[in-house]
Formats: structure tokens, C-alpha cells, sequence
């Protein structure tokens, strides 16, 4: 694996408990048991939208039912009676709540998306009762910024991010860096609002849509006609921002905004997805003692755990040659030969970090 996962990647720790499919031929252990999702926030958006989707098919493969219980601090309390096959929690301060439970109900089984460890010395990562599932975001949204810098009418973009954590840096910084790396192709000047690689707006947590609205306007105001929002479910606050503007187009994170969010389906030029799907139903199977034991699972654009989404209605704005390139520079993330380290981009045109580090 490349040095994204010694700086901090965007990570989940899974714990489920049992699937099986229902169909002909399968062991019936799962069917009829209970996924239960922590999900701080609106269930359909950002994060929690790919964790949705993902327990969607363990519930239409396996049997399993589905049981959620969703708010800015939801708890686990309530599943922890031992009916729960699954046991998932979404969000980058769940991590210790999670943990210490798994140290307690060592026969439960639990799943923590979206946080980060350092791999140097990351004891939560031995837990039995624990998957921990990472994505390499930054292979996906570097395939972002590079269509964003060649969409943009000025090749002017914007980027920002919920919580100033190394998950989220992760992401902006491949953005950043593939913005750049358009820049050095096309011999244009590109100029990126927001992060920066050091500093950049932040709006404290992945459901302000008011703030993302703020952050959005200014980003608009400065030039920017794609924006990139590393901010769950708050992007719709960009997408508000962005339909006052006849030329300015969204990026979202986690999900595809697209779908997520129809209603701004002209807006949506691409998301960076993550594909929780093969991690949760692998971890379920595991949980029921119905397939092998699970451990670290990387999201990546290999085993597509990463990956763009269509561009929907805006494919018109992405040209023939940029998408050509896009399958070139695929392969050169998946091999190792295209960087995804910003600082290996010489900027063509001055950036400006803006908002609060």
C-alpha cells in the first residue's frame, strides 16, 4: 500500500454479526437478524448514504434486517441487548464509544465508518470483534480535481471540509492534487479556493448546511465554478449556493450526490463514492460464522472500494480527451506511477487558502 495509509486515511471500523443469503443452496444464519446503524445525521446523506446502500444489499442478499436509529448524537446504547447481527456506527467521534463496547460485549459485533488511525501504533486495530475497513480517498478525488480544473469555465475550483481531521485532509488533498496535475497536462493556469494543503475552510461537522451555504458563496465569489465538499450531508448547502449560479457545478463525497440528492441533478458533475458493500457483506458472513474471519479491508480504485461517479447530465462538459486521460491516470493510481501528494504539483497560478484552518 502507498504512503496514504501511514498519513491518515478515511477509515471504518465494521463490526456486523451474521448474514447469509436466503437464497437457494445458502446457510440461513442471517436471515431475519438485525443490522443496527448509529448514524449521526440524515441517513440518505453523505456517509451515511454509502453505509445505507451497502446494508441495503445485505438485506436483499442475506435476509437481514435493517434498524436505525439517527440524530447529532444517537448512541449505541440501545443496541447493545444482543439482537443486533450488526452493530454500525458512522462518524469520526464514534471511534472510542465503539471500541471500549467492543472491549465489553466481546460477543457483539461492530462497524465504526469514517475514522482515522495511525497505523504505527493502532492497537484498536487488533480487536476481534472488529473490521476495520479504510479507503484510499484520495485516488478517487485526485480524478476529481482533475475533471474539475478542466470543467471549470476559468479553470477556477473550490474545496472544502467538514472537520480538520487527517480523513478529510486526505480527500483535499487529492483534489488538490489532481486540479494541479490538469494544470501541468494543459499548460493552463488553475487556480484553487479553499484548502491549500495546509489551510482552508472548515465547517465543524457534516450537517451545517447554512455554513456550507456561506463557504460555498465565497468560494463562487472568488471564481469557482466546480466546488468540492468533503462534507457529508452539509454539501446540500453548497447545492443551494450553486443553483443561484448559471455555470457552477458540485462534487460530492461518499455518495453519489446525484442520486442522493436529485433535486439538484443538473448540478452534480461527479462524486467521489465510497463502495462499503464488499467490506460489509465479507465482515456479516464473518460475524455469523459463515465466511472467513475478516481483518483490514482498503477501499481502492483497484478493488473499485473507490471510484468515481457517472457524470450523469453534465458528460456533455467533459471532453473526449479528459476522459481518455481519466482511464490513463486510473491505471497510474492503481500502479503507483501518478501521485496523489499535492506538493509534487507545481501551482500555475497562485492559491489562496480562505475561512478558518
Amino acid at each position: 500500500m502507498r504512503g496514504a495509509l501511514r498519513g491518515g486515511l478515511v477509515l471504518a471500523a465494521v463490526l456486523i454479526a451474521g448474514c447469509t443469503s436466503p437464497g437457494a443452496g445458502q446457510p440461513p444464519a442471517a436471515q431475519g437478524k438485525e443490522v443496527c446503524e448509529v448514524l449521526p445525521g440524515p441517513p440518505s446523506g453523505g456517509l451515511n448514504g454509502a453505509v445505507q446502500s451497502a446494508v441495503g444489499v445485505a438485506h436483499a442478499r442475506l435476509g437481514v434486517t435493517p434498524v436505525v436509529k439517527e440524530g447529532i448524537e444517537p448512541g449505541i446504547g440501545p443496541f447493545l441487548n444482543g439482537r443486533c447481527t450488526l452493530i454500525l456506527a458512522a462518524g469520526y467521534e464514534e471511534a472510542p464509544v465503539i471500541f471500549t463496547a467492543a472491549d465489553r460485549y466481546s460477543r457483539e459485533h461492530f462497524l465504526l465508518a469514517d475514522d482515522w488511525f495511525d497505523f504505527g501504533s493502532a492497537p484498536d486495530l487488533t480487536h476481534p470483534n472488529v473490521t476495520v475497513v479504510a479507503f484510499e480517498a484520495d485516488q478517487a478525488s485526485f480524478l476529481a480535481g482533475y475533471v474539475a480544473a478542466a470543467v471549470s469555465p476559468n479553470h477556477v475550483v473550490g474545496e472544502y471540509g467538514s472537520v480538520n481531521t487527517p480523513t478529510v485532509d486526505l480527500a483535499l488533498n487529492g483534489f488538490l492534487a489532481g486540479a494541479r496535475a490538469w494544470g501541468e497536462d494543459s499548460r493552463e493556469n488553475v487556480k484553487i479556493l479553499g484548502w491549500n494543503g495546509s489551510r482552508g475552510p472548515f465547517i465543524g461537522n457534516d450537517f451545517d448546511q447554512h455554513t456550507a451555504f456561506s463557504i460555498t458563496s465565497g468560494l463562487i465569489r472568488g471564481g469557482a465554478h466546480v466546488i468540492f465538499g468533503v462534507a457529508g450531508d452539509a454539501v446540500l448547502g453548497s447545492a443551494a449556493a450553486a443553483v443561484r449560479h448559471p455555470s457552477v457545478y458540485l462534487i460530492g463525497m461518499y455518495s453519489d450526490g446525484y442520486a442522493a440528492a436529485p433535486r439538484y441533478a443538473g448540478r452534480w458533475l461527479t462524486s467521489v463514492v465510497f463502495d462499503m458493500t464488499s467490506p460489509v457483506l465479507s465482515a456479516t458472513r464473518a460475524a455469523t460464522g459463515t465466511g472467513p474471519a475478516s481483518g483490514l479491508y482498503v477501499g481502492t480504485i483497484v478493488n473499485g472500494g473507490v471510484r468515481l461517479a457517472p457524470f450523469h447530465l453534465l458528460a456533455r462538459l467533459v471532453p473526449m480527451a479528459v476522459r481518455a486521460r481519466l482511464a490513463t491516470l486510473r491505471i497510474g493510481l492503481a500502479q503507483g506511477w501518478v501521485s496523489t501528494n499535492p506538493a509534487e504539483y507545481v501551482p500555475r497560478e497562485k492559491e489562496t487558502g480562505t475561512g478558518n484552518g
